[in-house]
Order: structure tokens, then sequence, then C-alpha cells
């Protein structure tokens, strides 16, 4: 035993420098995290936590350099060391720059690599520009220093080796860490409801053994939350006076209904919202069902939801299509049209025919590739809200001169994370921040795109909806702080407001009927005066009926779920936890009342869960 615990000399020394690397670099990024993430107390413990962390790296390490060891008589082997440290320091930075990015990078390293592709995140870069980073390449270098010394010299420097007792007391002690860890109250801590490895293992490798749907399930029944049927009131409108109206439809990206005037958060730049409020009607309990761009627009696109896969149906069939409002108002005589500043490539949004059956894109490809738009600061991913306004409006005119009716999409992006402005540097600020400075450019644009529409005598004859795609943490919960990790209601809850000159500013009135983004194509449509598409699954917003609706999230966690009127059940497929809330009574979901809920009752809802998965897995992949 003794024997196989031996190393040699060589592989020791190359040992106890990544291993210390290693260390340092979790306990540089702790330190970040207590700097950049007030008001935590909790991540005090990440100090101690970091070492913890770091001890999958030290037993990775060691089955490494055991098993390398038996090629340790060939001369390159210690060069292919070498190469190895080069190439781990992209990683070691690129993890870096997400974690600060993203403020809440509580997993140190793995899970974030999941959501964004490496050419987004690689822009990010410059966003970890601080001591911490230069800590990091100082350590970074210095090894690889040490590293190149040693394997032309054969000689140690600075850093002693560790003895083989020692390695050994050190691998014993971090199987203990690793143990333990799978135990610690990671969610109460750092926002993360297991180990680093165990999240990152059960997640991505396992992933399809959650939602495989290849898997015969029996169809199951809908349970409910509970036994009482919530009953909401219809509202009472002249449909009349809206049919064959021009429909506008504008996405603000990333918007959260508690980071708006309409939630309540007074340092909100979207004043526009507040003013518009006053003579709509304002849904104050829409959701969404995914916390995500590309599934949260498609369900309102295909008032159905597209797949609960681990990827987005646009990669699993690039060509995605579906009976969508496009088609509906198209067939009814309407020209579309779908207005973006930001490229249309994320998940392969642009392949899918339903965008491609649109009569007119406005896409900022071939722009941003003359570099023709302004832009001087931020990815290279978008342009300014102005230009595409300029051909929104160039092409209602068109359509004014042929007396035509349209229905148009606008979605408009720069409340996104990284969250910047055209022409202004504000990368210094904190997420937060930065967010409220992209709501201020947004809020002029929004501003001007309605006095536009009301001076062009545009106004009188649309139907105009303000909504979102998707909330945003921004740490309201421990570790939550952007919008695909988890089913909380920041992240789920989003403004909605239908202004209709004339007829709501004649009768504003706030809407407390929950409702989600599979509504919007069929309430569109009976305002328009057209009969919505029998395979939609949404409701007419102002019926008062609500339709149980599955929810879901596949990032840094898999959580599945049901939203049914006020109340909200889901459980996360890895660990087992259950969450049920009382959304109207408790909105900021401190009370979990899933041990108030039958136990057979919480094993049918599971049940039925589970069987949504498959069954709109099935559905999505089988078009």
């Amino acid at each position: 035993m003794q024997k196989y615990m031996e190393f040699s000399y060589n592989s020791r020394y190359l040992f106890s420098i990544f291993y210390i690397f290693a260390l340092l670099y979790k306990v540089l990024l702790a330190g970040q995290y207590l700097v950049y993430v007030p008001d935590h107390f909790p991540v005090l413990l990440l100090f101690p936590l970091s070492v913890i962390f770091a001890a999958s790296d030290f037993i990775l390490l060691y089955l490494f350099f055991r098993i390398f060891d038996l090629f340790s008589k060939f001369r390159v082997s210690g060069f292919i060391f070498f190469a190895l440290f080069l190439s781990a320091g992209a990683f070691y930075l690129y993890d870096f720059s997400i974690f600060q990015y993203f403020r809440g990078f509580s997993n140190f390293g793995l899970n974030r690599f999941l959501v964004y592709d490496s050419s987004e995140l690689s822009s990010y870069f410059i966003f970890s520009l601080n001591l911490f980073l230069a800590g990091i390449i100082l350590f970074y270098l210095f090894s690889l220093l040490l590293i190149l010394l040693f394997l032309i010299k054969n000689r140690a420097y600075i850093i002693k080796p560790f003895s083989d007792r020692v390695l050994a007391v050190l691998l014993a002690v971090n199987v203990v860490f690793c143990i333990v860890s799978a135990f610690l109250p990671f969610e109460e801590t750092v926002g993360l409801e297991k180990s680093p490895i165990f999240e990152y293992f059960s997640t991505r490798i396992l992933s399809s053994y959650y939602l495989d749907v290849k898997k015969e399930v029996e169809p199951v029944q809908y349970p409910g939350i509970i036994d009482e049927k919530e009953t909401f009131p219809k509202i009472g409108f002249d449909y009349s006076s809206t049919k064959g109206k021009n429909v506008i439809v504008v996405i603000l990206e990333s918007t959260a209904f508690e980071r708006t005037p309409l939630g309540g958060d007074k340092n909100c730049n979207l004043s526009f919202l507040s003013d518009l409020s006053c003579k709509s009607l304002n849904f104050v309990s829409h959701r969404t069902v995914f916390p995500a761009t590309t599934r949260s627009v498609l369900s309102l696109f295909c008032s159905n939801n597209p797949g609960t896969d681990y990827e987005s149906i646009t990669r699993i069939e690039r060509e995605f299509d579906c009976y969508s409002v496009f088609d509906l108002f198209k067939k009814n005589g309407y020209h579309t049209s779908f207005f973006s500043p930001v490229l249309l490539d994320f998940d392969d949004f642009d392949n899918l025919k339903t965008i491609k059956k649109i009569d007119h894109v406005f896409e900022p490809s071939q722009i941003i590739k003359n570099k023709t738009f302004k832009k001087r600061f931020g990815t290279e991913t978008a342009i300014e809200e102005e230009i595409v306004l300029d051909d929104f409006f160039k092409q209602i005119e068109e359509l004014k001169a042929q007396n035509r009716s349209f229905f148009s999409i606008y979605f408009s992006y720069w409340t996104h994370a990284p969250y910047e402005v055209p022409f202004e540097d504000i990368s210094h600020l904190n997420s937060l921040e930065r967010q409220y400075k992209s709501q201020e450019y947004v809020n002029r644009k929004m501003e001007e795109f309605l006095e536009r529409l009301d001076k062009e005598n545009i106004l009188e004859n649309s139907i105009v909806v303000f909504t979102s795609d998707h909330g945003e943490g921004f740490g309201r919960k421990v570790g939550n702080y952007i919008h695909p990790n988890y089913l909380w209601d920041e992240n789920l809850h989003v403004p909605f407001l239908i202004y209709i000159k004339g007829v709501t500013d004649a009768a504003p009135q706030t809407v407390t009927n929950p409702t989600t983004v599979l509504d919007v194509a069929p309430t569109l449509a009976v305002l328009a005066g057209i009969e919505p598409e029998k395979r939609w699954t949404g409701n007419n917003m102002f019926e008062g009926k609500s339709s149980p609706v599955f929810i879901y999230t596949r990032a840094m966690n898999l959580h599945s779920g049901i939203l049914d009127g006020n109340r909200k059940f889901f459980f996360n497929h890895v660990t087992g936890r259950k969450y049920c809330f009382n959304l109207k009574n408790d909105p900021l979901e401190k009370n979990n009342l899933v041990d108030t809920l039958d136990k057979n009752r919480v094993e049918r809802l599971i049940n039925f869960i589970n069987y949504q998965n498959y069954e709109l897995n099935s559905k999505a992949v089988s078009r």
C-alpha cells in the first residue's frame, strides 16, 4: 500500500505547484465574491468553503499524477505537464471573467459554461479587470515559471514538494471534504442545492436520464395543487371596437415585473411604463413559462410549450416550425413583421421556419458585418434601438400607403446582460446599476416610439402591447443573479400592458387575474376579431380562465413545475427538493407550503409533471 502511494520526485513537485495554485485561485474567487456580492452575509463562509471546493481538484490531480507516473520514464511527459498547465490558464481566466460578470458565479467554474457560448462570453472579459484577476494572473505566471525552470534544470525552486506522507494525509482529508460537501447547506450559503461537482454531473451528464422523450409513460391526470379551484372575473370588453386593428407587441428584454415602476421599484428608469399603465389594461400577474429568451418567445409565438428538454427545441430541430401567431394573422390578411436590434443567431433562432415565414424580418447581421452601426462600447451582437425603429416606421409607412393592416413584434434588446448603452462605457458599475442605466436608454427610445406612433396617426388604429420575455434575479434569493437558473417569481413574473387609444384610456384597469405567455396569441387574435387557432393551449385573458401551465428551467438547476392560478409547485429533478407557494399571499416566496400538502398529492403532482416532460418533448420532436 505504501509503495502504491509513492510518487516520483517530478510528479510530487509538479503536483504541489498545481494544487497550491488551484487553492489560491479558489480563495481569490471567494474573496471577489465577498467584495462584489453585498447584503449576503452567509457568503462569509466562502473562504473555508473555497478550500473544500478545491478538494475535488486535489483528488483529480492525485489520480492524474498516479496514472501519469506510469509514463514518467519518458522525458516528454514533463513537457506534457507544462502544456497542460499552459492550456489551463485559458480556463482559469475565462472562469474568472464569467464569475466577475455574473456576480453570482458561486459554483466556481463549471455550470455557467452551459448557458452561453464561448464567443459571447469571451467578449465579457473586460469586466474582470480588477485586483483579484491581477492576483490570479501573477500566481499563474509564477507557477508557470516554476514549472518551466524545473523541467529545464530538473531542480525544485521556491516551493518544496509535498512528501508522500503529506500527500496521503491530504488525500484522506480531501476525500472527507468531498463527502461533507454533499451535505452542506449550499442553498443557504452560496445558492447551490448540492455541491458543485454533484450539480455539474447531475445536470449536464445525467440530463438525458431525467428528460428521456423515448420513455413510455402512462397518461397522468392533473391532481391539482389544492382542492379548491380558484375563480377569476371576466373583463368586460367590446371586441367590436378593436376588430381589424393593427397589432404591435413590444418585448422588453430581461425586465422583471418587480424591477419596474409597476412592481414598485422607485429606482427603475422605465417611467414610460407607469405613464402608459394609467391608460391601459395592466395585467399585474403575468408570467412566462421558461426564464430565458428562446423558449419564452417561442411560447408566445406558438401558444404552446415547445419541448422541455435540456436543449432548446431550436437546437434539437434546427428548422423548427409551429402554427404561430404570425401565421394566423397572415392568413387573415395582415402583413407580419419582426424587428430586433440583436442578432437572431442565439439558439439557432434565425433558422426557424417560424421566423422565415414572416413577411419582413429586420435582422442586424449585415449592419454589424459592414460596421455601419454607431455603438462604441460592449459586445458585437447588437445595434442601436433607433436604427431598428427607423426600419419599423419605414415599413409602416409603406403599409399605410397600401391601406394594409399589420401585425408586428418588436424585440427590444438593450436591457439584457451585460446591460450596456451606446456611446457610454458603464462597465465600472455593478450589474443592477448597469441595468438601470440601460433602462434609461430604452425608456427614451420607447417614449419616442410611442410619440411617433401617435404623431403619424398609427395609435388610433392599433393595439399596442408591452411585455417582457423573462425577469432577472439580481440576488433577491441567494445565488439567483441571472434569469435561467431558477423558477423564482423574479425570473418568471413580467409586465403586460395592453394600450388601445380611445378604448383603454377611457377605462384603464389593473387586472389581477393570473395570465401567462401562452395566453398572448389567443388574446391578440380575439381582440383583432380573429378566431384563435384550435391547436393553441392558451386562454383569452379577458375570459377569466386559468389553466394549469407547465413551467421549467434547464440551466444550473433542472426544475419543472406547474402554475395553477396563484399557486406554484415545482421541484428539482436532481435533488428532489420541492417548493409550493401562494403567489397572491406570498409574492416574495418566503413561505414554502410544500409540507402542508398531502404526501400522496405531492407524489401525484410530481408524476403529472414528469408526464408533461415526456409528453411535451415527444410532441416537440415529432412535429
